[in-house]
């Protein structure tokens, strides 16, 4: 067989040329060599896009988790304080433009004293110190609020009595009486039962719930600033 590249010696070819014939086993050989090599580049792909993937699932998730509302998690508050709790944040962890504000609500089912109280004693636990600072009570609002600092945070607690639009329960109506022209021969109605006789069945005439087995007796609510962003007489107090 006759090649038509040059060469200086019997197995040096000059693989440049244009004109050059490569043996068809060597190009097999280099073919078969790039198929493995891509196929163990998508294994070792493959393999570590699996170990990665649970790793960089905990790290995402751990730094889209606002580090304070963790925080409030593990203060450990008594269930009946801490019920039915209620988040809400506005800014940016890392104060981009706005600095970050966190709000949680509770409800509870006892009276803004004890309820005050027992919030109290759990932020002193975890390491909070009360702020006395003459703006922290806002004026015309009800209830208790304090003002607590611990690192850069600066902590807002306002307990008061909840309000709640409790509709009472809708009055039984007796059955009409039946009608003076009835015939005499017609089997005369039973008489019902009154919403106050004794015999009633159970729940009819019944006047509902009590108030506080529908409204909380109270309702908590912690609002966290970054402290340079703190702002006493503005937005550092609750809303309505």
């Amino acid at each position: 067989m006759t090649y038509r590249g040059t060469a200086s010696s019997p197995m040096a070819f000059d693989w440049e040329s244009t004109t050059q014939i490569a043996p068809f086993g060597l190009l097999r050989q280099a073919q078969a060599k790039r198929v493995r090599q891509l196929r163990f580049a998508t294994i070792i792909f493959v393999v570590l896009a699996v170990v990665s993937a649970p790793a960089a699932f905990f790290v995402i998730r751990e730094l889209s988790k606002d580090p304070v509302f963790v925080e409030l998690d593990e203060l450990d508050l008594p269930e009946w304080a801490a019920q039915n709790p209620t988040d809400g944040a506005v800014g940016s962890r890392w104060c981009i433009r706005e600095c970050r504000s966190r709000q949680r609500t509770w409800e509870s089912a006892r009276s803004p004293e004890e309820t005050n109280r027992a919030f109290v004693g759990k932020l002193r636990n975890a390491g909070w110190v009360e702020w006395n600072i003459p703006d922290c009570q806002a004026e015309g609002v009800d209830g208790m609020e304090t003002c607590w600092q611990r690192d850069e945070y600066v902590l807002d607690l306002w307990v008061r009595a909840a309000v709640c639009d409790v509709k009472g329960a809708r009055p039984t109506v007796s059955p009409a009486p039946a009608p003076s022209g009835k015939s005499p021969t017609a089997k005369p109605p039973s008489k019902a039962p009154s919403a106050a006789s004794s015999d009633s069945p159970p729940g009819e005439g019944d006047p509902g719930p009590a108030p506080t087995a529908i409204c909380p007796l109270a309702v908590t609510t912690i609002k966290v600033f970054n402290r340079i962003s703190y702002d006493p007489g503005g937005g550092g107090q609750p809303g309505p």
